[in-house]
């Protein structure tokens, strides 16, 4: 399967909720399964951490690609790839913790330096949108209708179901397994946050945020 046939799977997948619902279900019982034989893959930096950051990149990567590509920068496709790539970004470097990744001074300078230009990223973003927010507002309602919003909104929601498991908030609950949660429900919401960067976008490309004309 070469690169070409495997976009067109993903972005196949995107627009199918009883292929999205199969994959999740696979991967969520794939990764229990694989903690029930391998218990350390839930640690810090290991096997289910590292496919978080793989799928925070991808969906970083896909959408930047997607708005790097799209030849007006008054549509919405451009403002909703361009913001999601830069929300990706900012979740992966929360997640990375590059800091930690070693102890020399480097790696904290590093982080710093990625943490300055995500914001100088999200500033830009913010000037961009400021005076077309009558028009986006204008256009919510066909916003919240596009397949890369639902299954963006859906991966949030994973992500903050692993927040109680995070925080040991259920504290009848092991702490092994509360670890385990954590990391399923965060995975699970990562991928589908790469899916929706797989998601086909050409109604929004079709939607026009022009600056209004001045007198």
């Amino acid at each position: 399967m070469n690169f070409s046939s495997l976009r067109l799977a993903l972005q196949s997948l995107s627009r199918s909720n009883g292929g999205l619902f199969a994959t999740m279900l696979l991967v969520t019982v794939g990764q229990i399964g694989l903690w029930l034989v391998f218990p350390a893959i839930d640690n810090e930096n290991h096997l289910l951490e590292c496919l978080q950051a793989l799928f925070l990149a991808l969906a970083c990567i896909v959408h930047g690609q997607k708005a790097w590509t799209e030849p007006d920068r008054d549509s919405l496709r451009f403002l909703i790839h361009a913001g999601l790539s830069a929300l990706m970004f900012g979740f992966l470097l929360r997640e990375l913790e590059i800091r930690e990744m070693g102890e020399s001074y480097a790696w904290n300078v590093l982080e710093k330096t990625l943490r300055v230009l995500e914001l100088l990223v999200l500033l830009r973003l913010l000037v961009f949108f400021v005076p077309r927010a009558r028009a986006v507002f204008a256009n919510v309602r066909a916003i919240f209708g596009m397949r890369v919003t639902i299954i963006t909104l859906i991966g949030g929601l994973f992500m903050v179901a692993g927040w109680p498991f995070d925080k040991k908030v259920i504290h009848a609950l092991p702490e092994m397994y509360s670890e385990l949660l954590e990391e399923v429900f965060e995975l699970d919401g990562y991928l589908l946050l790469f899916l929706a960067a797989m998601a086909d976008t050409a109604m929004a490309a079709r939607i026009k945020l022009r600056l209004p004309k001045a007198r």
